[in-house]
């Protein structure tokens, strides 16, 4: 990830001293099981763990002559000890060390992106109790629909991420494992004791059946699972772009003292963060299909998800971890005019109240059918929306009281009903 869009928590795991940091403890936990098992003695191991270092720019020259970053690092460390070195590696293949390391690498990413989900939630929790009776025209495909509550908006966002949290709970499970089983997968030099000793030490499970690596289904979910963590923030940041619309203008991003809308009109406020939210989640998504292409290796294994698993896992965790923090400043500092979510209700003309006729004619009238109310109703609504006329001096007109008495009448204009059951709601989402 470029570093415009790289964050200090991912960096911490996707740097390159990290990683090796976790190679060395790696090889010094397989090598204190192997030791356990009796492979070799206690003291020898004691001189691995004391006295095996890194030497980076001697790994990096290895690289250059072995065209093996495994072999390069491997070789390092022999360099770092005697006799002992010899059981640096005993029995292992690359992925045995890569494949365990990137593993933990995203376990300890996931609970970054665990803690992103949970504080957004609390905001939107708070948003959602704050504005649970404020009345907001719904659209559907746009246009005006009936009146829902603004905070069922939030409790909405925060119910999806619920969810979120249960796929990304069930893509943890499978893909923080631990696979050392040697050169193709049948732990056919080393004992399945050492996976077990390691997974506990590194609080992960062990792979039920692997070839040379970890079968990427397991990345390819994950990676899927993050994409949709994308999606539901990338969706919040839609509906905050669209509500900030001039002629909209119900929601909007907060706007620092010296901050700029544009470089040539100063009157602009533009919502910025939210569109810089749905650019990543865009990149983000586009990772997946290539670790689908993951999954179809040659046999026992060939490296052609290798080169690009470099490159998505640090952009991914970077890009969702940024965009997450992001939108939780952006909600943390959302604007949300009342006045013109009132406005525009008002803007409706009460037409949103074409549903609740209906319905009381259709109960009220058992000889009329429901096509002709309907039809009735429509044809109320078209001139109201025309001449810019309120929908219920538009059915006086039309005599209305062919069909409902004021009383009845007086029940449907009722603006609650359509809040009666946000308490419901909310008991389900908030538990």
């Amino acid at each position: 990830m470029i570093e415009r869009y790289q964050t200090q928590d991912m960096n911490q795991i996707w740097n390159d001293e990290n990683r090796f940091n976790l190679w060395l403890k790696f090889q010094i936990d397989v090598c204190e099981a192997l030791s356990q098992l009796n492979y070799f003695s206690k003291s020898e191991f004691l001189q691995i763990k004391n006295h095996a270092k890194l030497n980076l720019p001697l790994m990096k020259k290895l690289e250059l002559e072995t065209k093996h970053d495994v072999v390069a690092f491997t070789r390092m460390l022999s360099a770092s000890l005697k006799k002992e070195s010899r059981w640096i590696h005993y029995g292992l293949t690359s992925t045995d060390m890569v494949d365990t390391v990137q593993n933990y690498q995203i376990k300890q990413a996931n609970l970054i992106i665990t803690n992103d989900i949970l504080a957004l939630q609390k905001i939107l929790k708070e948003l959602a109790l704050k504005y649970k009776t404020q009345p907001i025209i719904a659209r559907t495909h746009g246009i005006f629909a009936e009146p829902t509550s603004l905070g069922l908006k939030f409790a909405l966002w925060y119910d999806e991420f619920d969810r979120q949290l249960a796929r990304l709970t069930l893509a943890k499970e499978q893909i923080e494992v631990v696979k050392i089983t040697g050169s193709v997968g049948n732990f056919a030099h080393v004992s399945p004791r050492v996976s077990e000793i390691v997974a506990k030490k590194w609080k992960m499970n062990v792979d039920s059946c692997a070839t040379q690596v970890v079968q990427r289904d397991r990345h390819s979910f994950l990676l899927t699972t993050l994409a949709n963590i994308a999606s539901t923030i990338e969706k919040i940041a839609l509906e905050i772009r669209l509500s900030q619309r001039s002629e909209v203008n119900e929601l909007a991003e907060g706007f620092d003292v010296n901050q700029k809308g544009s470089s040539s009109m100063p009157h602009k406020k533009n919502p910025i963060a939210s569109e810089n939210i749905v650019g990543l989640s865009r990149l983000i998504r586009t990772y997946v299909n290539a670790s689908f292409e993951n999954n179809l290796l040659w046999y026992e294994r060939d490296i052609s998800h290798s080169s690009n698993e470099r490159v998505i896992f640090p952009d991914v965790y970077h890009g969702l971890d940024f965009i997450a923090k992001r939108m939780l400043n952006v909600l943390e500092n959302l604007v949300v005019n009342t006045q013109t979510i009132n406005e525009n209700l008002a803007k409706a003309n009460n037409i949103y109240f074409s549903q609740p006729i209906l319905l009381a004619i259709i109960k009220n009238n058992p000889n009329v059918t429901r096509e002709q109310a309907y039809d009735f109703i429509q044809n109320a609504t078209l001139i109201a929306q025309k001449e810019r006329k309120n929908f219920k001096d538009v059915l006086q007109v039309n005599q209305i009281n062919k069909y409902l008495t004021e009383e009845q009448l007086t029940k449907c204009y009722d603006e609650q009903q359509f809040l009666v059951n946000v308490d419901y709601i909310f008991k389900k989402v908030f538990k």
